[in-house]
């Protein structure tokens, strides 16, 4: 696993700070439901989520550490049950792509305000 902070990250933040925007990269390749396609970096929140859904530099490394724990086991999970040919994913899922983009879409009926899946507990 590689974490890599960008004083000026080459990746789009959100308008978050690029601090709290880390790059996450492991197991390249792999099959996932949740990963950046220019770069293959695991999307581990909803960049529009609220302060509270998503990691903050301020929560500290073991926090991120254990967001990106808690994905490649989902990851791992949800290709072992099909993957693309309809894995599970254990816990609710993020919404894909930015709203009005064109290439938003969420499992979430009727939700647009997402809640990031690296804070939510396990069922």
């Amino acid at each position: 696993m590689t974490i890599r902070f960008f004083e000026s990250p080459p990746y789009a933040t959100y308008g978050q700070k690029p601090e709290d925007f880390p790059r996450v990269h492991a197991k390249p390749g792999a099959a996932s439901k949740h990963r950046y396609a220019d770069d293959d970096a695991l999307c581990l929140w909803y960049p529009y989520d609220p302060v509270e859904h998503r990691w903050t530099s301020d929560k500290g490394l073991l926090d991120l550490i254990e967001i990106v724990r808690r994905h490649l086991f989902l990851e791992h999970y949800w290709r072992l049950t099909g993957g693309v040919h309809g894995g599970r994913w254990l816990v609710e899922d993020a919404p894909h792509g930015l709203p009005g983009s064109g290439a938003w879409r969420s499992s979430r009926p009727q939700r647009r305000r997402a809640v990031g899946h690296g804070h939510r507990p396990l069922p």
